[in-house]
């Protein structure tokens, strides 16, 4: 995933996609996972929410999901 790709997604939309996702969420404390707004709210908008820089949470979760093109293991969900 690229940070380009994030542009305009939604936070639940993210989640659903790239699973590995979540992760970032929890570790920087977001609710994002189960929020009733998740499916309402961009990245951007969910990072500035939180008081957090849109560009680095976007590099956070374009780093926890390039493991997935690294590791033949990790398996993206098909669409």
């Amino acid at each position: 995933m690229s940070s380009a790709r994030l542009d305009g997604m939604m936070v639940a939309e993210v989640m659903e996609r790239w699973p590995v996702s979540v992760g970032v969420f929890n570790r920087r404390r977001m609710a994002c996972p189960g929020c009733v707004m998740a499916p309402f709210m961009t990245i951007a908008e969910a990072a500035i929410s939180y008081g957090l820089s849109p560009e680095e949470l976007e590099a956070d979760l374009v780093e926890a999901t390039e493991g997935l093109a690294a590791d033949p293991s990790r398996k993206e969900p098909s669409r």
